[in-house]
């Protein structure tokens, strides 16, 4: 008896309820305007538009060069992102997150694999995307 006293109850009140989407009542006003005059104050952080950036390198053909070694090192957590050998004489370092500190090192490479005159390399923030150019 209990448990059909209980059951009833429980199928009435499931029964009489009114979802509250369906409910009628006091709608509120739309809201006209939600930009803030607040200030953002100088203590607070100012996220960049982009969390990351790209780099692309161009270079010259040394005459005696077949191919080119390019390693791109993460300086801030200590490792080597990327590395290649490519006959191209252009790279785009992908993915570089803003705020860490990075390495690029570019080799010309005769066909023996032997380095061809001085490497080219640069140790920068990733802050915007940008493009550099550079001559062996």
């Amino acid at each position: 008896m209990k448990k059909f006293i209980t059951g009833f109850a429980t199928l009435a009140l499931l029964t009489s309820a009114t979802p509250a989407f369906a409910q009628e009542g006091q709608q509120l006003a739309p809201v006209a305007n939600v930009a803030s005059t607040k200030k953002a104050s100088d203590k607070q952080a100012v996220k960049p538009f982009a969390e990351f950036v790209t780099i692309n390198l161009y270079w010259n053909q040394p005459p005696t060069a077949t191919r080119f070694e390019v390693i791109v090192t993460n300086i801030t957590d200590g490792y080597v992102l990327e590395k290649s050998r490519q006959t191209a004489t252009d790279f785009s370092a992908r993915s570089l997150k803003v705020g860490n500190y990075y390495s690029i090192m570019v080799r010309a490479l005769d066909q023996y694999g032997n380095q061809v005159g001085q490497s080219w390399y640069k140790d920068f923030e990733a802050k915007q995307n940008d493009n550099w150019r550079f001559w062996f």
